[in-house]
């Protein structure tokens, strides 16, 4: 395995790359502003910009840094128009196990086109083939099933349904657990 950090990717209508701090007003009014995405977080409420910042602890200095090659962070670029309209992360890489946790949101002006299907398609491909981990889970609310049909488009594996196991600020919900080995994407 070989962490290469937040590296550029891109699809035929995006670009993932490394957030600058252009980006915080962008994200935020296409994508944390709205209720629809942010109630499929666990972020602290963000009712303004400098809630981002002070609550969030998003956009500070440390979290702009990408020093750690094990940080995998990715702001989501539409081509067409230079607008940042969401986000794609690797959290908590295990080396022992080779394996990370994907998570991605977007904003609702951009939801069922197909846009998120490209984004995780290209970061699994990353991941598993540039990185080289042996795996990539990822989950959903119960209640939010386009998340989970994007991970079934992209070949992840349902594993599991854990009850009342995934907390977000819309409540406490079914945990949808999906699994993509290495083995599974280069078969």
């Amino acid at each position: 395995m070989k962490h290469k950090g937040t590296v550029r990717l891109e699809t035929p209508r995006l670009i993932l790359r490394r957030y600058v701090i252009d980006d915080f007003e962008p994200m935020y009014r296409n994508c944390w502003s709205e209720y629809d995405v942010w109630k499929w977080t666990n972020y602290v409420p963000m009712d303004c910009l400098d809630d981002v910042k002070t609550k969030a602890n998003m956009f500070t200095e440390k979290w702009l840094s990408y020093d750690n090659p094990r940080r995998y962070s990715w702001a989501i670029e539409l081509k067409s128009t230079g607008d940042v309209i969401g986000r794609m992360f690797g959290m908590r890489p295990d080396d022992e196990l080779g394996q990370v946790e994907l998570a991605y949101e977007m904003g609702k002006p951009w939801w069922n086109r197909g846009l998120m299907t490209e984004a995780v398609r290209v970061t699994l491909d990353f991941l598993l083939r540039d990185v080289g981990l042996r795996q990539v889970y990822a989950y959903h609310a119960d209640a939010n099933p386009a998340s989970g049909r994007v991970m079934q488009k992209c070949g992840m594996v349902y594993q599991r349904t854990v009850p009342q196991g995934c907390r977000c600020n819309a409540g406490v919900f079914d945990r949808v657990e999906y699994l993509l080995t290495g083995k599974e994407y280069f078969r």
